[in-house]
């Protein structure tokens, strides 16, 4: 009985990011918002955002990508219900496509209010990446991994296995163990910190290869990725 509510627990999960990989796959819209969402991430580890500030700024990046998602599920619905044109089927789409918009303008809102200031208060980066690494927002590992998130994501909806968390290009596990050892080497400067986690990091590929879910090439595109996007993050624009 618990396997199968574990079971039910991760094919739910399974369904979500189907649903996810479905609409980057096929809304060009959605590809767009994502890659804004990406810049804006990385835009904002160098503004020295406060806890507030981040909080109304991934709220807005969320709202954005929800509202694009339920006009993709509501276009969809309707193109199911009837195939043939109807003024209020037309109506439908186009509130829902309103509601995108107005979530678009929110987001410029912010973004225009929280960067312009930034941009006018915030003193000259430092040359050195570590003091950089140092006077960074407390949350700039959580931003390396929503943006490894996302770029696995992206990897993954273009793969054609059947069950996303099982398998596939690239492996996710992998890309995260790889991201923390990276920035783990960053924050600390210790290379006994930095040989430990890369170890750690490299048993985890092992372990999806061994046990059939992942390819070699898989866990290595996977590494990859957590290693380049987490440097590009923590200090490639200096």
């Amino acid at each position: 009985m618990k396997m199968a509510k574990r079971d039910s627990l991760f094919m739910s999960f399974n369904r979500a990011l189907k649903g996810i990989f479905h609409v980057f796959k096929t809304q060009r819209n959605m590809r767009i918002h994502l890659l804004i969402a990406l810049v804006i991430l990385v835009i904002s580890i160098f503004l020295n955002l406060d806890r507030k500030e981040v909080i109304i700024l991934s709220f807005t990046i969320f709202l954005v990508l929800i509202t694009e998602m339920l006009n993709t599920a509501v276009e969809l619905a309707v193109n199911l219900v009837t195939d043939k044109f109807h003024p209020l089927a037309k109506t439908v789409k186009d509130i829902t496509a309103g509601a995108v918009l107005f979530a678009s303008i929110n987001a410029a809102l912010v973004g225009y209010l929280i960067f312009f200031r930034k941009m006018h208060t915030s003193n000259h980066f430092d040359s050195s990446i570590f003091v950089k690494i140092q006077k960074s927002p407390e949350y700039i590992t959580a931003v390396c991994l929503a943006v490894i998130l996302l770029l696995v994501i992206v990897g993954k909806a273009y793969s054609r296995q059947r069950v996303p968390l099982r398998g596939g290009m690239p492996s996710g596990h992998t890309a995260f163990a790889f991201a923390l050892s990276t920035a783990c080497v960053f924050i600390s400067k210790s290379i006994i910190l930095g040989v430990l986690t890369l170890i750690m990091a490299i048993m985890i590929g092992e372990s999806r290869v061994r046990s059939g879910i992942h390819t070699k090439w898989e866990v290595f595109m996977g590494s990859l990725i957590g290693i380049i996007a987490t440097i590009l993050i923590f200090q490639i624009f200096s």
